[in-house]
């Protein structure tokens, strides 16, 4: 009879389930019991034992002499088995893994129940009963296998399917795309889900981990990288899923220092010498019982601290250039200057290496012996920020010393308040500076230097409570804090003090404007930044299992609320671009103060955004018969579209006019417009995604088995770098961004208004915003598989696998320019790299009329990718 407590409890976990997401950080224990004649044994008593603390789960095998032992925390376990009239059978020495289904089949003696048999044997290698795909990473494997900085992430290419980011992907990202580990079946590596203890793990804004724990805090790690069940979702790539390590009834510890440097380095193939480095890994663990049998503590400490060397070979002006003189574009060349002008052998005016001013006639005019007459007053106080050159005549190769430190630390409790009640906390911190001589975004020369700060927090308590031996409720709550500051300016001399006469819009910031010459280095202070981010995620999850007859049923669902607190900053000291024009050398419209484009942003550049998500699923472990299993699941996703709580979002309709605000630029639409929800966009209801598979074991032996699986997965409506900012940083009026091209007012001071922040609408505005059509992204799943063990230690496995992305976020061109073939009455080309705004198609401006333009780019995140891989 089912007491009213259990009732209760049943109730509240069913509750909770239709609000929550559990992923499965346990494994499971199945098999069947049989007679020496091969016939099978009802009723039979199957208890598990954990080694290490002593927990015990029993079930009773049915009609077909099968059980399962559903919801066993990883670890080594013994299994006893008692049935009436045979002897007494115990199998030790086996190990289970995170979200294993291992296979123990157990074969009983006639006699007496007071003899006992003994095995020591592992369970089957073939997990017979799963169609997904995915390899666990193991403890031996963790601490033994070389890892550079022991980062885990790195045994995660050691699967099929899974490879690391490309170079120009981590130099584009830099930090903020650092912890997005790899790439998994040919998806994007922003759709990976990571998940430490089954609690949420993941940078609501670049995608990517955010915690990573030692190597020596953790028990193993799985990475489901296809076709995962149905309690998996939220991504449409890998779900990598983190197991720490617990106490057990012993104690045990560990001790660690780790030390790299340079002195058998070889020497860096620009600087020719070698690059510093020094770099210490040090730490301890600690765990072992509180009280014997029932609670048990497990705490880890690392800290990390590296001193690494960075060369950049930069192209810098030559002595001569930085005194206004450019007569090395011709000598150097082999010709010489007649009047003044640069000419070759046969006294022609030789084009590449005469110093021209382009904008002082309708016809180029040459600089005498290329010669400039006078240099701008604030170029000469910015001159000093390009090095001199230290390698031939215009290159500059120096070293620098990239400095980085953090500390962590964590504690894990379990407690056993009963047989049928297991309890589970865990916290953890993990904060440290890192200082970058050369920003990977900003001037490539040394004197910018950018700081990062990161600090994450992750809080984790969890209840398992056994209801009957074939059911099981677990309820799980998370807190994840991620404080990540990026791009943060180091170099605050101001502005004024280097002769500018206009004012940093972001106090925080203020320091020298980014400077970009064309063919030389850049310098100044990066024109992104800080950008500094506080996410706060919650997560209440939880599921229930349920064992009957030959189904393993599961149910289960999730909620989770992001809270994302940003400040970005965009070219808020300002953004100065020089080129081959007025002058034909960059660095000589440079000297002479004459850029072609200067932008600033000013206003509002905080913001605070709001995610959050819902999702159900059921699926059903179907074991038809002794040699077919079916995986059927079903999963609903319900994701909202992010909103900022003070509304300080738009988007781009061209021609509608708002009516929340009636005095911005139609094409700008605003929340409460109609139409326009508090999202953006409409919410997507119909993210159904269904999971289908099959496990078939011809010999019926858990030796061989051949699978095959089909699923859907989806993920939020934008992920990956910034993803959720980027139409928030960008929308007018909050923010706004100027843009004067040549010519400007002066160097000094480019605006020609004493206000030019006044204006609600700067034009022309460039926008980033999202497509009134975007929709869910999602990917559809395949595969077959074939694993056949050979002895107790050898699993041979091949398979197919097909993956195809649909709808995946990507930018596009929301305004895109049109090319005008053909040349105007004077001969020059219609389309040029100069009227491209007056070629847009909503600009508001035209050839014609190329005055007053409303729009100029616009970036829109649209539905529009998609992907296959075999």
């Amino acid at each position: 009879m089912i007491s009213l407590r259990n009732v209760i409890c049943v109730l509240l976990t069913m509750l909770a389930s239709l609000e929550m997401s559990a992923q499965q950080i346990t494994g499971s224990i199945r098999g069947t019991v049989v007679d020496p004649s091969g016939a099978v044994v009802q009723s039979a008593t199957v208890s598990a034992q954990q080694t290490e603390t002593g927990l015990t789960r029993t079930a009773i095998t049915d009609r077909s002499g099968a059980y399962v032992i559903v919801e066993l925390p990883i670890g080594h376990y013994q299994v006893r088995v008692e049935a009436k009239g045979y002897q007494k059978y115990l199998q030790e020495g086996i190990t289970l893994d995170v979200n294993q289904t291992a296979t123990v089949s157990i074969h009983l003696k006639l006699g007496a129940e007071t003899q006992l048999v003994e095995v020591q044997a592992d369970a089957q290698l073939v997990q017979s009963t799963v169609s997904s795909l995915g390899q666990t990473v193991m403890e031996r494997e963790i601490l033994d296998l070389p890892l550079n900085g022991r980062d885990f992430s790195q045994l995660g290419t050691l699967q099929p399917g899974v490879v690391p980011l490309t170079p120009g992907l981590l130099q584009a990202g830099g930090a903020a795309r650092m912890n997005q580990a790899y790439a998994v079946d040919g998806q994007r590596p922003e759709s990976n889900n990571f998940l430490i203890d089954g609690a949420d793990n993941v940078n609501a804004v670049d995608a990517g981990f955010v915690l990573k724990p030692p190597i020596d805090g953790i028990a193993e790690f799985r990475i489901l990288t296809h076709n995962a069940n149905a309690e998996f979702g939220r991504n449409t790539g890998s779900t990598t899923n983190i197991i720490t390590r617990g106490g057990t009834n012993s104690f045990h510890g560990a001790l660690w220092e780790f030390l790299r440097n340079d002195v058998m380095d070889a020497a860096d193939s620009f600087s020719r010498t070698v690059q510093p480095l020094k770099q210490n890994q040090f730490g301890a663990t600690f765990g072992g019982p509180i009280f014997r049998d029932k609670t048990f503590f497990f705490g880890y400490y690392e800290g990390f601290r590296n001193r690494q060397g960075e060369t950049v070979p930069a192209t810098v002006p030559s002595l001569a250039e930085r005194q206004g003189n450019f007569a090395e574009l011709c000598t150097d060349s082999g010709h010489q200057f007649m009047g003044g002008v640069c000419v070759d052998q046969g006294g022609n005016l030789f084009f590449p290496g005469q110093l021209f001013n382009f904008a002082a006639g309708p016809q180029p005019v040459p600089i005498p012996n290329n010669q400039l007459t006078a240099i701008d007053p604030t170029a000469t106080n910015v001159l000093p920020f390009f090095p001199l050159p230290n390698h031939g005549a215009n290159e500059f190769i120096g070293t620098q010393t990239l400095s980085a430190n953090n500390d962590q630390f964590g504690l894990r409790l379990d407690h056993y308040l009963s047989r049928t009640d297991t309890l589970n906390f865990r916290y953890m911190y993990s904060a440290g500076p890192t200082t970058d001589p050369l920003s990977p975004v900003g001037a490539n020369v040394p004197g910018f230097p950018v700081g990062e700060y990161d600090r994450g927090q992750n809080f984790v308590a969890q209840e398992t409570h056994v209801f009957s031996p074939t059911t099981i409720g677990v309820v799980r709550f998370s807190y994840l804090r991620n404080k990540f500051l990026l791009d943060q300016h180091l170099n605050h001399v101001s502005p004024s003090a280097l002769g500018f006469q206009y004012d940093p819009t972001l106090a925080a910031a203020a320091g020298p404007p980014f400077i970009q010459v064309s063919g030389y280095s850049s310098v100044g202070d990066p024109i992104t930044g800080p950008r500094n981010t506080f996410q706060n995620t919650f997560d209440l999850s939880g599921s229930l299992s349920w064992i009957h007859g030959r189904h393993e049923l599961k149910f289960g669902g999730g909620f989770r609320r992001d809270q994302i607190n940003a400040l970005q900053g965009i070219a808020t000291n300002g953004f100065f671009v020089f080129a081959g024009f007025p002058f034909s050398d960059a660095f000589a419209s440079f000297l002479e103060g004459q850029p072609v484009v200067f932008l600033q942003g000013g206003g509002d550049f905080s913001r605070e955004i709001r995610d959050r998500a819902l999702n159900v699923y059921g699926q059903d472990t179907y074991k038809v018969t002794s040699h077919l299993t079916l995986n059927l699941g079903l999963r609903y996703e319900l994701p909202f579209p992010a909103t900022e709580n003070r509304n300080r979002v738009n988007l781009f309709v061209p021609g509608a006019q708002s009516k929340v605000i009636p005095t911005a630029p139609a094409g700008l639409l605003y929340p409460g417009d109609p139409g326009v929800p508090s999202g953006l966009i409409p919410t997507q209801k119909t993210a159904f995604a269904p999971r289908a598979g099959f496990a078939w074991d011809p010999r019926g032996d858990s030796r061989m088995v051949v699978s095959a699986a089909y699923g859907i997965f989806y993920e939020p409506y934008y992920t990956g770098q910034g993803g959720p900012l980027q139409d928030p940083i960008s929308s007018p009026p909050y923010l706004k961004t100027l843009q004067i091209g040549f010519p400007v007012n002066s160097f000094a001071n480019p605006f020609y208004s004493p206000d030019p922040f006044g204006v609600p609408f700067p034009e022309p505005m460039t926008l980033l915003v999202v497509s009134r059509n975007l929709h869910l992204p999602y990917a559809q799943d395949w595969n077959l598989n074939i694993q056949r063990s050979f002895g107790a230690n050898l699993l041979f496995q091949v398979g197919y696998v097909g993956t195809t992305g649909v709808r995946l976020p990507r930018f596009i061109e929301g305004n895109p320019a049109i090319y005008y073939p053909g040349f105007d009455s004077s001969g020059n080309p219609l389309s040029t790299t100069s009227n491209v705004n007056q070629r847009r198609l909503h600009s508001g401006c035209t050839l014609a009329q190329p005055d007053n333009c409303v729009y100029s780019s616009v970036g829109e995140i649209a539905s529009t990718g998609s992907r296959r891989s075999r």
